[in-house]
């Protein structure tokens, strides 16, 4: 925010000084309701903007007249427990009550506009806030790590949620979406361990990367028929997520039995299957082409994937067929003639162990595995840059049954009794079984 000339009000009371400029009308109407020893700890501009605050008090009365709070007024002022704001007050700066960690009351006049990006941000006290019904979005990281914040009402007219808006509010129960709400940006609500259920507005046609990522108690999430975009990620870390359901007339996403789509030319992309999805099997739907990274790395209960037979590719990364912990076995039917590859994500420092897997194989002459032999150059697909990509392919030659048994040797970490963190060395077997038609 900019800011004209600054007037010291106790300066100008200590002296009695005339200036020119000085709106008297102005400091009569901030002294009504004040103390006389508050009162002269305001700094107050040309535009009746609050732009600093020299007081020491932990219960503050902010002048009536003043219509704006400047940035960083109350910056890292710990001290604060609780403050009033006048209904004169239009809009709040930028990070204006960031680190205040012992505020606990503030009521927020309905005439606000505006709250500027990490107001109130880390403000460990606060357990619940009713945004003023004027305002339209809120800002990057506006309450992010509010931890004990319980509650939030957020208006209707709110058509914007910024990023990390809400990130890091463990005990953030309710927050019911606004039904004007059209974007919520990126990792705006991550880390919110007390959320168990979402039901995204009808409106929202965007949805961001990370943004519900980490909500280990949220089981449930309901998607509407107008978004348009889910971001990578978006469902990362709930642990404890059943299921995503998808509006039927929502044109670029659908769910089956809990899980997420993303509709693609001819197919669809499976992008989600939750962490707590029951069932030790799982059968892909035959139009699936197209498996995310990630769909299935938070499940594991899953040991036994039946792939689609329009699926043309087999991921391995880090030791895991598809990011499965568990998988036991891979199923997939494939007609004579045809070939399926097998792509290989390889850490090139890599402290998962042994980099590629062994292949043993029966009945080479129904189907036909071909390993890697040279690794490719770097592939501006892969997300991270240390990491290369091998290619090998399985030729369906004959009708029948065979199988591939893929061993591995590969680390993970376990806690020992001093809470100290080892990894432990652990053998992975997967087998994968091939019927020719």
């Amino acid at each position: 925010m900019k800011h004209g000339k600054k007037y010291l009000l106790p300066a100008l009371l200590a002296l009695g000084l005339s200036i020119t400029g000085t709106n008297s009308q102005f400091i009569k109407e901030c002294n009504t309701g004040v103390t006389k020893a508050a009162e002269t700890d305001f700094v107050i501009d040309d535009n009746k903007i609050l732009t600093a605050y020299n007081g020491t008090d932990t219960d503050i009365v902010i002048p009536d007249g003043i219509t704006g709070i400047g940035d960083r007024v109350f910056y890292n002022y710990t001290k604060l427990n609780s403050i009033i704001i006048p209904d004169s007050v239009i809009t709040i700066g930028e990070k204006t009550f960031w680190n205040c960690k012992n505020l606990a009351e503030i009521t927020l006049p309905d005439n606000i506009t505006e709250i500027g990006a990490g107001t109130f941000k880390n403000c460990r006290s606060l357990t619940k806030i009713i945004i003023p019904g004027n305002v339209k979005t809120i800002e990057q990281a506006l309450f992010s790590d509010c931890r004990n914040l319980e509650e939030v009402v957020i208006p209707d007219g709110v058509t914007t949620i910024k990023p990390a808006a809400f990130s890091g509010c463990h005990s953030l129960t309710k927050a019911r979406l606004p039904e004007n709400l059209v974007t919520i940006e990126d990792s705006a609500f991550s880390g919110c361990k007390s959320l168990t259920k979402v039901s995204i507005p009808g409106n929202v046609k965007s949805i961001g990367h990370f943004v519900f990522s980490n909500c280990q108690n949220l089981k449930e999430i309901n998607i509407p028929a107008k978004t348009e975009i889910i971001g990578d990620s978006a469902f990362s870390g709930c642990k404890n997520l059943i299921s995503v359901i998808v509006k039927q007339s929502n044109k670029k996403y659908q769910s089956e039995d809990g899980v997420l789509f993303k509709k693609i030319k001819n197919g669809l992309e499976l992008m989600l299957y939750p962490a707590n999805k029951k069932g030790a099997v799982y059968k892909i739907p035959g139009k699936t082409q197209k498996i995310d990274n990630g769909a299935f790395t938070e499940n594991k209960k899953l040991k036994e994937l039946v792939l689609s037979g329009n699926m043309k590719n087999i991921n391995y990364q880090n030791s895991l067929f598809f990011g499965i912990n568990n998988l036991k076995t891979l199923k997939i039917n494939m007609k004579k003639g045809t070939k399926v590859n097998i792509t290989f994500i390889i850490d090139k420092d890599s402290s998962f162990g042994s980099l590629m897997p062994e292949a043993v194989q029966k009945n080479k002459n129904i189907a036909k595995i071909t390993m890697p032999k040279e690794k490719e150059k770097n592939d501006d697909t892969i997300d991270y840059p240390l990491a290369y990509k091998l290619k090998g392919t399985i030729k369906a030659n004959k009708k029948g049954k065979t199988e591939i048994v893929f061993n591995r040797t590969t680390f993970q970490n376990k806690k020992t009794s001093d809470k100290e963190v080892k990894q432990q060395k652990i053998k992975l077997k997967t087998t994968l079984e091939i019927t020719v038609k």
